[in-house]
Protein backbone atom coordinates (compact mmCIF):
# COMPACT_ATOMS: atom_id res chain seq x y z
CA UNK A 1 0.00 0.00 0.00
CA UNK A 2 1.48 3.31 -1.06
CA UNK A 3 1.74 6.30 1.25
CA UNK A 4 -0.85 8.19 -0.80
CA UNK A 5 -3.45 5.43 -0.59
CA UNK A 6 -2.70 5.02 3.10
CA UNK A 7 -3.28 8.72 3.74
CA UNK A 8 -6.42 8.71 1.59
CA UNK A 9 -7.84 5.71 3.46
CA UNK A 10 -7.15 7.41 6.79
CA UNK A 11 -8.72 10.69 5.59
CA UNK A 12 -11.85 9.06 4.19
CA UNK A 13 -12.14 6.84 7.25
CA UNK A 14 -12.13 9.85 9.55
CA UNK A 15 -14.51 11.74 7.25
CA UNK A 16 -16.91 8.81 7.15
CA UNK A 17 -16.77 8.40 10.94
CA UNK A 18 -17.51 12.09 11.37
CA UNK A 19 -20.45 11.91 8.98
CA UNK A 20 -21.78 8.87 10.83
CA UNK A 21 -21.57 10.56 14.22
CA UNK A 22 -23.19 13.76 12.91
CA UNK A 23 -25.97 11.73 11.32
CA UNK A 24 -26.64 9.89 14.58
CA UNK A 25 -26.61 13.17 16.52
CA UNK A 26 -29.13 14.63 14.05
CA UNK A 27 -31.31 11.54 14.56
CA UNK A 28 -31.28 11.97 18.35
CA UNK A 29 -32.20 15.69 18.04
CA UNK A 30 -28.86 16.72 19.53
CA UNK A 31 -28.08 18.66 16.35
CA UNK A 32 -31.04 20.41 14.67
CA UNK A 33 -31.37 21.14 10.99
CA UNK A 34 -34.24 23.56 10.65
CA UNK A 35 -34.88 22.99 6.93
CA UNK A 36 -35.10 19.18 7.25
CA UNK A 37 -36.55 18.99 10.74
CA UNK A 38 -40.05 18.10 9.61
CA UNK A 39 -38.82 14.96 7.88
CA UNK A 40 -36.43 13.99 10.65
CA UNK A 41 -39.24 14.29 13.21
CA UNK A 42 -41.09 11.40 11.60
CA UNK A 43 -40.37 7.83 12.60
CA UNK A 44 -39.22 7.02 9.07
CA UNK A 45 -36.78 9.95 9.02
CA UNK A 46 -35.24 8.91 12.33
CA UNK A 47 -35.00 5.28 11.22
CA UNK A 48 -33.22 6.34 8.03
CA UNK A 49 -30.81 8.54 9.97
CA UNK A 50 -29.97 5.79 12.46
CA UNK A 51 -29.42 3.26 9.67
CA UNK A 52 -27.31 5.69 7.66
CA UNK A 53 -25.29 6.70 10.72
CA UNK A 54 -24.69 3.08 11.70
CA UNK A 55 -23.68 2.20 8.15
CA UNK A 56 -21.24 5.09 7.91
CA UNK A 57 -19.77 4.21 11.30
CA UNK A 58 -19.23 0.59 10.15
CA UNK A 59 -17.48 1.87 7.00
CA UNK A 60 -15.21 3.99 9.22
CA UNK A 61 -14.33 0.95 11.33
CA UNK A 62 -13.54 -0.94 8.12
CA UNK A 63 -11.20 1.85 6.96
CA UNK A 64 -9.51 1.91 10.38
CA UNK A 65 -8.98 -1.85 10.12
CA UNK A 66 -7.45 -1.47 6.64
CA UNK A 67 -5.18 1.29 7.90
CA UNK A 68 -3.99 -0.80 10.88
CA UNK A 69 -3.50 -3.95 8.79
CA UNK A 70 -1.48 -2.06 6.18
CA UNK A 71 0.78 -0.54 8.83
CA UNK A 72 1.30 -3.90 10.58
CA UNK A 73 2.17 -5.73 7.35
CA UNK A 74 4.48 -2.97 6.16
CA UNK A 75 6.48 -3.05 9.38
CA UNK A 76 7.32 -6.77 9.11
CA UNK A 77 10.50 -8.05 7.53
CA UNK A 78 9.72 -10.98 5.27
CA UNK A 79 11.37 -13.33 2.87
CA UNK A 80 10.14 -16.18 0.73
CA UNK A 81 11.28 -19.58 1.92
CA UNK A 82 11.24 -22.89 0.10
CA UNK A 83 7.86 -23.85 1.63
CA UNK A 84 6.32 -20.42 2.14
CA UNK A 85 6.82 -16.95 3.53
CA UNK A 86 8.86 -16.28 6.69
CA UNK A 87 8.04 -13.04 8.51
CA UNK A 88 9.94 -11.35 11.30
CA UNK A 89 8.43 -8.62 13.45
CA UNK A 90 10.42 -5.47 14.21
CA UNK A 91 10.17 -6.32 17.92
CA UNK A 92 11.81 -9.74 17.39
CA UNK A 93 14.54 -8.19 15.27
CA UNK A 94 15.22 -5.52 17.91
CA UNK A 95 15.50 -8.24 20.57
CA UNK A 96 17.99 -10.14 18.42
CA UNK A 97 20.08 -7.01 17.78
CA UNK A 98 19.96 -6.10 21.49
CA UNK A 99 21.24 -9.55 22.39
CA UNK A 100 24.08 -9.26 19.89
CA UNK A 101 25.00 -5.79 21.19
CA UNK A 102 25.11 -6.98 24.82
CA UNK A 103 26.48 -10.51 24.49
CA UNK A 104 28.83 -10.33 21.54
CA UNK A 105 29.90 -6.69 21.35
CA UNK A 106 29.70 -5.90 25.08
CA UNK A 107 27.76 -2.64 24.93
CA UNK A 108 25.02 -2.20 27.52
CA UNK A 109 23.66 1.30 26.77
CA UNK A 110 22.22 1.72 23.28
CA UNK A 111 19.07 2.31 21.28
CA UNK A 112 18.04 0.40 18.15
CA UNK A 113 15.99 1.77 15.23
CA UNK A 114 15.04 -0.20 12.14
CA UNK A 115 13.99 0.94 8.68
CA UNK A 116 13.04 -0.89 5.50
CA UNK A 117 15.39 -0.31 2.56
CA UNK A 118 14.27 -2.19 -0.53
CA UNK A 119 14.17 -5.87 0.34
CA UNK A 120 16.53 -5.39 3.31
CA UNK A 121 16.88 -3.30 6.43
CA UNK A 122 18.83 -0.38 7.77
CA UNK A 123 19.88 -0.60 11.41
CA UNK A 124 20.53 2.58 13.36
CA UNK A 125 22.36 2.26 16.68
CA UNK A 126 22.65 5.16 19.15
CA UNK A 127 25.04 4.53 22.01
CA UNK A 128 27.33 6.05 24.62
CA UNK A 129 31.00 5.12 24.94
CA UNK A 130 33.64 5.57 27.61
CA UNK A 131 36.82 7.59 27.24
CA UNK A 132 38.88 4.42 26.88
CA UNK A 133 36.97 3.16 23.83
CA UNK A 134 38.02 4.12 20.31
CA UNK A 135 34.99 5.35 18.38
CA UNK A 136 36.11 4.17 14.94
CA UNK A 137 36.98 0.67 16.18
CA UNK A 138 33.77 0.25 18.17
CA UNK A 139 31.71 1.59 15.26
CA UNK A 140 33.35 -0.78 12.79
CA UNK A 141 32.90 -3.70 15.19
CA UNK A 142 29.19 -2.90 15.60
CA UNK A 143 28.71 -2.62 11.83
CA UNK A 144 30.56 -5.83 10.98
CA UNK A 145 29.07 -7.91 13.79
CA UNK A 146 25.47 -6.83 13.24
CA UNK A 147 25.68 -7.20 9.47
CA UNK A 148 27.09 -10.71 9.71
CA UNK A 149 24.98 -12.07 12.57
CA UNK A 150 21.62 -10.59 11.55
CA UNK A 151 22.03 -11.97 8.02
CA UNK A 152 23.17 -15.39 9.31
CA UNK A 153 20.41 -15.75 11.90
CA UNK A 154 17.43 -14.24 10.08
CA UNK A 155 18.20 -14.27 6.38
CA UNK A 156 17.20 -10.61 6.19
CA UNK A 157 19.73 -8.63 4.18
CA UNK A 158 21.34 -5.80 6.12
CA UNK A 159 21.76 -2.89 3.73
CA UNK A 160 23.16 -0.37 6.21
CA UNK A 161 24.32 -0.13 9.81
CA UNK A 162 24.66 3.42 11.11
CA UNK A 163 26.22 4.13 14.49
CA UNK A 164 25.66 7.37 16.37
CA UNK A 165 27.75 7.95 19.48
CA UNK A 166 25.61 10.28 21.61
CA UNK A 167 28.14 10.78 24.37
CA UNK A 168 31.63 9.88 25.45
CA UNK A 169 32.02 9.96 29.19
CA UNK A 170 34.56 8.94 31.78
CA UNK A 171 34.06 6.65 34.73
CA UNK A 172 33.52 9.51 37.18
CA UNK A 173 32.14 13.03 36.83
CA UNK A 174 35.56 14.75 37.11
CA UNK A 175 36.67 13.30 33.77
CA UNK A 176 33.41 14.39 32.10
CA UNK A 177 34.03 17.99 33.15
CA UNK A 178 37.45 17.95 31.52
CA UNK A 179 35.89 17.00 28.16
CA UNK A 180 33.50 19.95 28.28
CA UNK A 181 36.45 22.35 28.55
CA UNK A 182 38.40 20.99 25.59
CA UNK A 183 38.81 23.00 22.41
CA UNK A 184 36.83 21.47 19.57
CA UNK A 185 35.44 22.62 16.22
CA UNK A 186 32.52 20.17 16.39
CA UNK A 187 29.09 21.57 17.30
Amino acid sequence: MSLFSLLMSAFFGLLTAGMGIVTILIGTDTILLVSAQQFFDTALGKAILFCLGGLLFCVAIYFAFLFYRGRAQASRFSQDGEWGKVELSPYALRELISGIMRDEIGIERFQVRLQHIGDGIAIRISTALSLEEKVAEVGRKIQETLTRHVMERTGVEVREVSVLVNSISGRDDDETGAIGESDSDAD
